[in-house]
């Protein structure tokens, strides 16, 4: 019975320090895989061919903590060079609007913090100015004069209002593509962060829920795959499954056995 007790409180420990190491870098139960898919040809805001992205990581945008039907995917490449695709869709944003805007941040050291650290970037777009970059500086952001934006440079992203395999009726498509030159400093795995805004609605979806991009903290955890795609978001009751699974065997394997 000591046995059996002793190891139950060892997994349960194992799983909290999982847990621990997730919340000091990133938002904990949030977690991404950077998966393996074929690369991207064009980064124009639409999902042409239809199967562009079937091949590559899903999980959903939140509207506060409500999860929506509007959603990210990504998948790393190799064309023109070694990098991270991203898409994001809000079914709900119909219109273009003047003040409408998206952005991604990433955690390439997946360090955390509660500022913007020199680890950090940020790509954002709107309306007026288009697609700019942005570097943490340790208190805030400043621009990231080394990125180049634009195709066949750092980062390039498209955006448009169209219809996709997801929703007939056309509605808000990005599609962003991130170099893993020495530029942005982009590990294999990092964490991230995304966000996207309908000033029709005044609506804002992101991802983790409750994220800031002034805070790597919150930011959800990513890592990359060599395999397929994985269909759905590594969220904190899938953890705590594998948690109460691995709880399981334990018991039954440090179980007593009866004396013949």
């Amino acid at each position: 019975m000591k046995r059996k007790i002793l190891a139950i409180l060892a997994t349960i420990f194992m799983c909290s320090l999982c847990l621990t190491g997730m919340a000091i870098a990133a938002k904990a139960g949030y977690g991404f895989d950077i998966a393996q898919g074929a690369d991207i040809t064009a980064w124009d805001g639409a999902v042409s061919p239809a199967t562009e992205w079937d091949d590559s990581f899903k999980d959903w945008l939140y509207n506060g903590w409500t999860q929506t039907t509007s959603f990210f995917r990504d998948k790393w490449g190799t064309a023109p060079a070694i990098c991270e695709n991203w898409l994001m869709e809000f079914l709900g944003d119909t219109t273009n609007d003047a003040g409408d805007w998206w952005e991604i941040c990433v955690d390439t050291a997946a360090s955390g913090g509660a500022t913007p650290q020199a680890v950090d970037f940020k790509v954002n777009w709107t309306a007026a100015a288009g697609v700019k970059v942005w570097q943490g500086t340790g208190s805030g952001w400043t621009a990231f004069t080394a990125a180049v934006v634009g195709n066949g440079g750092d980062v390039f992203a498209g955006t448009s209002i169209a219809a996709s395999p997801a929703s007939a009726t056309p509605h808000r498509i990005v599609e962003i593509y991130l170099s893993k030159t020495a530029t942005l400093a982009m590990a294999f795995s990092n964490n991230a962060r995304l966000a996207i805004y309908d000033a029709n609605t005044g609506q804002t979806l992101m991802w983790p829920p409750y994220s800031s991009a002034d805070a790597a903290d919150t930011y959800g955890t990513g890592l990359t795959g060599f395999g397929g795609a994985i269909p759905e978001g590594l969220t904190i009751g899938l953890m705590l499954t594998v948690s109460f699974v691995a709880v399981a065997v334990s018991a039954r394997y440090f179980r007593k056995q009866p004396k013949i």
